[in-house]
Order: structure tokens, then C-alpha cells, then sequence
């Protein structure tokens, strides 16, 4: 979840591309959307409308974790949809402080390990941009949080953020939840809403983790993660809308929806292609994969090195 609420952008049209079945949003918040706006059920509605397969609804404390455990049971036991709704639960960095909710989101995620929609566990992480005064409080629900991944091979949803736009060398949020990944071998995630620079994210590719971009790609002043868009390989990429937040051109000024996240899709493809010369379509395939693969990593997870 970052919230960012300026930005210039740019639209990236060079080729147009059918969606249809190929679009997964890998990150969205339904429950803060339906708080100003459509329902959940609504937003789903119109992001299957959209041509999306799938949806990972994200928990941010112990009552969105509650949401996301209800909201999943009703919307996959419907006859009338086959878009899949997968869900998370875990503490948002913010709140890092309230290690009283860790305990219900842990059992919330331990009573629900084997259900086919849980993905994992998150959104976690480390915050130094809204404030550093719980910073060793957010370091230790982010143990907590690696350590029960680690223990229910579960994979994490991890949030990151030094600085309201990136700033070559403030890194420090993103180099301390390394240096806690690496202490945990085999453990695997995704860096969500990235905002980071390439060098930032090998070495969590290095480590089999995703890199998630968000509407924020397609703004005109993200020079940096159009960068790392290109050099990263195209094996550990995928998309996401962060709504309600962050919502993409040229949607920019609205709230966002899971059905926008074809716009960050399409903005991708076309950037890799003129880029690189890859083919959209083989883009977008392979965006899927991967997106696939993650949500269903809990089952085929990295194998711990042993003791």
C-alpha cells in the first residue's frame, strides 16, 4: 500500500493488445476501496468484465485479514464467475507497532495455511518514509511475519519505502529487509508497489523473488523503474494496481480499480518491446506465468538449505 498522490505521466500506445483471460492484479486493497466507493463484489464484477482471471486481495491489519478470509470463502463458492479471488493476511509496516494484532492475523493465517486461496502472508515490511519512530517496532513484526512464512513455507508480500519518490543511495528500508531475507535461505516473496532502481532488486531476483510494478511505472518521471523494467529479466516481473491507490494512465486522478491494472500490463509490454524488442504478447504471457507461479508458490516453494 503506498499512497502518492502527484506525478506527471505519459501514455505508451504503441501497440494494442487483447487482454482477455491474461491479467492478474497481484495487489489491491477492496476493503478501502468499498469504504468511498463500489463494493468488493462490484469491483470484481467489472475487473472479470475487464478480461482479469484473478485478484489477491491484501490484508493490512487484523480486521482487513478478517475481510479477506470472508470475502475470499463467498466469492470463490459463487457458480456465476470464474475470476479467482486469492487473499493475504498480515500487518501493514504503519502499524507496526500494534504487535497485540499479530497474534489473531497468525492464527487467521495458520487456520487457513491449506486453503487453496490463501496466497501468503502480508502485506509486510519496512516503512522509513511516514515516520521512523517505530522503526525497531516494524523490524521486529517484519521477524515475525519471515519467521512464520519460514515455518509454513508460505510466501511473503513485502512493502518497502525510504522516500516519497526514489532517491539514489536512500535505500535503507529496502537494504535492512535484505539483510533479514538473507538470514532466512529458501524464504520467497515479492516487492510489492517497487519503487526502487534496478540494483535494488537483483539481489531479491537473485534470491527467486518477484518484483511488482505498479501504476507508478507509467508516469513520466519514473525514469528509474522504466530502467529497472527493462533490465530486469522478464522471469521475475509482474503487475499490480495497489488500489485504490496509484491508478495508472490514463486513469491518473481517479481511484483505483483491479480493472486498471491492464493499463500498467499494456505500458510494460509496449516499453519492453521498444526497448528490447520483445514481443508484447509474449510479454504478457509471461507476465501471467509468473504471476501464476507466485500465487501458487505456497506448493512448490524453494527448498530450505539444511541446518
Amino acid at each position: 500500500m503506498h499512497q502518492i498522490h502527484s506525478g506527471l505521466f505519459f501514455r505508451c500506445d504503441a501497440v494494442r493488445i487483447h487482454f482477455s483471460g491474461q491479467v492478474i492484479d497481484t495487489h489491491c486493497h477492496l476493503d478501502l476501496i468499498a469504504r468511498e466507493g463500489p463494493s468488493a463484489e462490484q469491483c470484481l464484477l467489472e475487473a472479470e468484465q475487464a478480461g482479469l482471471e484473478a485478484v489477491v486481495q491484501i490484508a493490512t491489519d487484523l480486521e482487513s485479514s478478517r475481510f479477506n478470509e470472508s470475502l475470499a470463502a463467498s466469492w470463490n463458492g459463487r457458480a456465476d464467475t470464474e475470476l479467482r479471488l486469492y487473499w493475504t493476511a498480515g500487518l501493514h509496516p504503519e502499524n507496526g507497532e500494534r504487535h497485540d494484532l499479530l497474534p489473531g492475523i497468525f492464527k487467521i493465517v495458520r487456520e487457513n495455511r491449506d486453503r487453496g486461496d490463501l496466497m501468503g502472508i502480508g502485506e509486510t515490511g519496512l516503512d522509513y518514509f511516514h515516520t521512523k519512530q517505530f522503526v525497531e517496532e516494524q523490524k521486529e513484526a517484519l521477524r515475525q511475519h519471515l519467521n512464520l512464512a519460514v515455518e509454513l513455507n508460505l510466501p511473503v508480500v513485502i512493502h518497502t519505502r525510504d522516500d516519497r519518490q526514489y532517491v539514489k543511495g536512500s535505500c535503507q528500508a529496502v537494504t535492512d529487509t535484505l539483510r533479514m531475507v538473507r538470514e532466512r535461505p529458501g524464504l520467497t516473496g515479492v516487492l510489492h508497489c517497487f519503487t526502487y532502481s534496478y540494483e535494488e532488486a537483483m539481489p531479491f531476483v537473485e534470491l527467486g523473488w518477484k518484483i511488482s510494478f505498479s501504476g507508478i511505472l507509467t508516469f513520466k518521471n519514473s525514469h528509474t523503474l522504466h530502467e529497472a523494467a527493462i533490465k530486469l529479466p522478464l522471469e521475475c516481473l509482474m503487475v499490480e494496481t495497489d488500489a485504490p491507490y496509484l491508478a495508472p494512465v490514463p486513469h491518473r486522478g481517479k481511484g483505483n480499480m483491479p480493472a486498471y491494472v491492464a493499463s500498467t500490463l499494456h505500458f510494460l509490454a509496449n516499453l519492453r518491446a521498444e526497448r528490447l524488442g520483445e514481443s508484447p504478447e509474449r510479454v504478457i504471457e509471461k507476465i501471467r506465468e509468473n504471476s501464476l507461479a507466485f500465487l501458487r508458490s505456497k506448493d512448490n516453494i524453494i527448498p530450505r538449505a539444511p541446518a
